[in-house]
């Protein structure tokens, strides 16, 4: 039996409202905390509808080659007024009619705002808000519907963890408002987020952001029965590297391995640096097979394309997927270490995959080459 050391399964989750807090100071940094509460501006002024459209807007105008992504779940099939509306206003929409859509969208799209119909058919919208959110943390919702928006209707939906509710179309315009200003917090809080679990030599996710990738994947096959998969990586021989030609020229083998990962995964894979010469891809969606092609496709593309003054790089490759070779994060971890060894062992330049476990743990098969 190969063993492998102890991976932790726990996950590390952000308050959202404390997040939101730290992002609302950095678009309004004219608010002073520490003046004294009768010197203060309050917050009514600060946060006017008016000034929070000026503020989302020219941040968007800075990042204007980033559009606000919308997820729409409404019960008609085809497009709504306001979703035009809000392709006029420049967000990317794709819409929805049922919650399990909405869920398989969820992951597909990664959306900055969702905006679901208070009146849809077969969930209320307060259960699909908490399945939601119960999905992906820190999602922001805006409810909208017919009925007239009254007091008690804006305080339930604020109960039920949205950003307001909007009567359509009469209130179209503070609708697109409060997207806008939605979508501008997203952004800048997943810009946040980024600063805090990306690697500094890489640009990649570090080991934190890999530890809740890998937890939020094997949770969403728990539940949806959605597979993913698990590419463990190592650079061959990168202490001999070091040894003969210096750390500078390890750092540029590490990160010649790093844009690889980065051109072969897509947006919902977390492609991470684990520490060192060793590094993670986790795909998302993804299957044993379709997992194998990815890892010889790695392979290839990091040995393919010289570094200067080192000449060829190679790495070696576990592959392991859920639930081909595991049922949790431990086992999935545990699984494509054991092929990575495998790999490594017979030679290095290789890519080896798990075999079927009945305990979930799961081995190295032979490498392939």
């Amino acid at each position: 039996m190969i063993c492998c050391a102890p991976y932790s399964g726990r996950v590390f989750m952000t308050s959202v409202g404390m997040v939101i807090a730290a992002v609302v100071i950095e678009i309004f940094p004219d608010i002073n905390c520490s003046q004294p509460k009768g010197l203060r501006p309050s917050l009514s002024q600060h946060f006017s509808m008016s000034a929070i459209t000026s503020k989302a807007t020219q941040t968007q105008q800075v990042r204007a080659s980033d559009q606000g992504r919308v997820l729409l779940v409404t019960n008609q099939t085809g497009d709504t007024a306001y979703s035009e509306e809000l392709v006029r206003a420049g967000f990317t929409v794709v819409s929805v009619d049922s919650a399990a859509a909405a869920l398989l969208a969820l992951q597909r799209t990664r959306p900055h705002v969702i905006i679901t119909d208070m009146n849809l058919s077969g969930i209320t919208a307060t259960e699909l808000a908490r399945m939601l959110t119960q999905a992906q943390d820190g999602m922001l919702l805006i409810f909208v519907g017919d009925e007239d928006a009254t007091a008690a209707r804006r305080g339930a939906a604020q109960s039920a963890g949205a950003f307001g509710y909007f009567q359509v179309p009469d209130e179209i315009k503070m609708m697109l408002a409060r997207t806008a200003q939605l979508v501008a917090i997203k952004q800048t809080m997943d810009r946040l987020h980024a600063e805090v679990d990306r690697d500094y030599l890489t640009g990649l996710a570090n080991r934190r952001r890999f530890r809740t990738a890998i937890g939020q994947e094997v949770e969403r096959w728990r539940r949806y029965s959605v597979p993913c998969a698990l590419l463990l990586v190592d650079i061959d021989h990168l202490k001999l590297i070091n040894d003969a030609h210096g750390h500078s020229a390890g750092d540029i083998v590490i990160r010649h391995t790093a844009r690889a990962l980065t051109e072969l995964s897509r947006d919902n894979d977390t492609a991470a640096r684990l520490g060192g010469e060793e590094f993670a891809l986790l795909l998302a969606a993804t299957s044993d097979v379709q997992a194998l092609a990815v890892a010889e496709r790695l392979r290839s593309a990091v040995s393919s394309t010289m570094v200067e003054t080192i000449g060829t790089v190679t790495v070696s490759i576990g592959v392991a997927s859920c639930p081909s070779h595991a049922d949790s994060e431990r086992s999935l971890y545990a699984a494509s270490d054991a092929a990575l060894y495998c790999a490594k062992r017979e030679g290095r330049n290789l890519t080896a995959v798990a075999v079927a476990s009945g305990t979930g743990g799961g081995t190295a098969s032979a490498a392939l080459s």
